[in-house]
C-alpha cells in the first residue's frame, strides 16, 4: 500500500504538483455543515451547489467504484506586497490565480495524466480527473487527505506552500491507505476575519458568498449591492486579502511573476471601454473569460468611482452613453455619482431623459440626488 502511494506521489511530482494527500472515499462528517450554509444563503447565487449536493458529499454516486480520492496541490504565485495604490494611477487588481493562461488549460492535462498513472498501477482501475469542474467539494477531500488544513478563511492551508496553490482531485477504484489530516495551525490568528473588506468572512469557517469581493467580481452576474460598491476597493476580478493577511503566506511576500500576457494591474479606463471583440481576443484562454465582458465592466466602473477622482469622469461618462450592456451603464452611473465634478454632473443630466433601461435610469437619480 505505501509503495502505491510511493509511486503516485512520485508521479504527481513529476507532472509538478507539488502536494499530494489520500483519502478514504466515505460520506464526509461535514455534511450537515454544509447543509446549514447552504440555506442560511451563503452560497449566493450558486445553486449548482446545492442541486449536487447529494454528489458532493459521496463521490460514490459519481463513481461507485471509488476507493480513493487523490488530492494534489498546484502552486501559483502570489502576488506582489504591498498592494499596488490603483486609485492614485487608475489601476484594477487582479486575483493572482487568474494571471495568465486559464488554470484548467494547465492542471487538466496534469490530472488527466495522474489519473493514466493511478489506472496503470492495477488492472481494472478506473479514475476520473477533477479540477474546479465535477461535484466534488476541493477543500473537504483535501482536509480530509492531509494535503493541509482548513484555515480560518476558509482555504486550504501548508506549513510550506501557504495557500497558493490550485486542488485538484482524482476519484478511482484503487484502494490506498489514507493520509492522516494535518492539524489545524491558525490557532488564535483572526487576521483573515478582521481585514476582510466586506466582513464576508465570520468565526466557525464561514464565507458568506453575498458579501464575498471573489463572488462580486466574477460569480455574481447582477449588479453590486450598492452598500458594498466602496469596500471593493479597485479589485475587478477576485480578491486576494484574506489569503495575503494569512501569517502562513507572508513568507512568499515577494514580487510577482506574471504568467501569461494579462499584467496584474490593468488599466481602468481601459477594461471599462473594452468592446466585445476586445474582450474575447484579450481574455478567452484566461480565468477571466468567467466575468464575461458586462461583468468586467461593471467591476472597472466601481473601481473608478473608488478612486474618488473627477479625473476619471471621461471614461465613465462615454461608458454611460454609449456601452450596450444596461448593467455597464448603471454602474457607471454610480461611479460619477461618487467621483463627482461638473462634468460628471452635466453627463449624468443629459443621460437621465435619453435613458431607456429603468435600472439604469434608478442609478442616475441616486447618483444626482447623491448617493
Amino acid at each position: 500500500m505505501d509503495r502505491l502511494k510511493a509511486r503516485i506521489r512520485a508521479a504527481a511530482r513529476h507532472l509538478g504538483f507539488t502536494l499530494c494527500g489520500f483519502a478514504r472515499v466515505e460520506p464526509l462528517p461535514r455534511g450537515e455543515f454544509v447543509r446549514e450554509w447552504l440555506s442560511a444563503g451563503n452560497a449566493a447565487g450558486m445553486h449548482y451547489i446545492e442541486r449536487g449536493l447529494a454528489k458532493r458529499l459521496d463521490p460514490r454516486l459519481v463513481l461507485p467504484d471509488a476507493r480513493t480520492v487523490v488530492t494534489v496541490g498546484y502552486r501559483y504565485p502570489p502576488p506582489a506586497l504591498p498592494p499596488l495604490d490603483g486609485g492614485a494611477q487608475w489601476r484594477g487588481r487582479i486575483a493572482a490565480y487568474a494571471l495568465g493562461d486559464d488554470y484548467h488549460a494547465i492542471i487538466g492535462p496534469k490530472l488527466r495524466a495522474l489519473a493514466g498513472e493511478v489506472c496503470a498501477l492495477r488492472q481494472g482501475v478506473v479514475a476520473r480527473a477533477y479540477v474546479d469542474t465535477g461535484p466534488l467539494l476541493e477543500r473537504e477531500w483535501a482536509a480530509s487527505g492531509g494535503v493541509g488544513w482548513f484555515g480560518k478563511n476558509t482555504s486550504i492551508l501548508h506549513t510550506e506552500e501557504g495557500s497558493w496553490f490550485f486542488l485538484g482531485e482524482v476519484l478511482t477504484s484503487l484502494e490506498v491507505e489514507p493520509d492522516a489530516p494535518q492539524p489545524h495551525r491558525c490557532g488564535t490568528c483572526t487576521r483573515c476575519l478582521d481585514l476582510c473588506p466586506t466582513q464576508a468572512l465570520a468565526p466557525g469557517y464561514r464565507l458568506d458568498a453575498r458579501r464575498c469581493i471573489s463572488y462580486l467580481t466574477i460569480e455574481h452576474g447582477g449588479a453590486i449591492p450598492i452598500d458594498l460598491r466602496p469596500k471593493l476597493g479597485n479589485w475587478v476580478f477576485g480578491c486576494d486579502v484574506c489569503q495575503q493577511v494569512c501569517p502562513w503566506n507572508e513568507r512568499f511576500a515577494r514580487r510577482h511573476t506574471v504568467r501569461g500576457s494579462e499584467e496584474p494591474a490593468p488599466y481602468l479606463p481601459e477594461l471599462l471601454l473594452l468592446s466585445e471583440e476586445q474582450f474575447r481576443v484579450r481574455f478567452r484562454s484566461t480565468a477571466m473569460w468567467r466575468a464575461k465582458r458586462a461583468g468586467l465592466g461593471r467591476n472597472a466602473a466601481v473601481a473608478l468611482g473608488n478612486t474618488r477622482d473627477p479625473a476619471a469622469a471621461a471614461a465613465l461618462v462615454t461608458a454611460l452613453r454609449y456601452d450596450p450592456a444596461p448593467l455597464v451603464r448603471a454602474h457607471a452611473a454610480w461611479a460619477l455619482g461618487r467621483v463627482g465634478g461638473a462634468p460628471a454632473r452635466r453627463a449624468l443630466e443629459s443621460a437621465r431623459w435619453r435613458e431607456v433601461d429603468d435600472d439604469v435610469r434608478r442609478e442616475i437619480d441616486a447618483a444626482l440626488a447623491g448617493g
